[in-house]
């Protein structure tokens, strides 16, 4: 009796090594996806911050319109017409209402250059502003013909 020794791999060894670098590669890829979509979600909560941060720092140099309430109300991007600002204090100077309507402007731009689908609400109470930015992202379990959104928001309370 002879013992013959074994060659190469069996079919059914290479078909389990592939059944396990198969799932460990979908694996790999599921964790890809996820990182990406954090990326991507800290990206957004970086630039609503930075949006709120900014309007407050532009109120706070400008008080006199904060008082007459110059900053107050709902922003939507979305109704800026040509993508830039109508009152210009370089070549003149503005007075405190102008300088808010410039502040505005430029917000609504911010919003809408680094934010999908954002808007902004600013409220004052006496010195202090509750300054809220909004924006949309794509909610996890969607499909291709049905687009869910989800809404996530960074509210700010500066003190004036």
């Amino acid at each position: 009796m002879t013992i013959q020794q074994q060659q190469g791999a069996t079919m059914i060894e290479i078909l389990i090594t592939l059944v396990i670098m198969s799932v460990g590669l979908l694996g790999l890829g599921a964790t890809q996806m996820m990182s990406l979509k954090n990326a991507n979600q800290a990206n957004h909560a970086y630039y609503a911050t930075m949006a709120a941060y900014d309007i407050s720092e532009r109120m706070r140099a400008n008080p006199f319109a904060v008082i007459d309430g110059q900053y107050n109300g709902e922003y939507n991007p979305s109704n800026q017409a040509n993508g830039e600002s109508t009152t210009n204090c370089e070549a003149q100077p503005c007075s405190a209402v102008e300088l808010a309507q410039r502040d505005r402007e430029e917000w609504e731009l911010l919003l809408a250059s680094s934010l999908p689908q954002a808007t902004g609400n600013i409220q004052v109470n006496n010195s202090q502003a509750a300054i809220k930015v909004t924006w949309q992202i794509p909610a996890s379990s969607t499909t291709e013909g049905d687009p869910k959104l989800e809404t996530e928001s960074f509210t700010l309370m500066a003190d004036l």
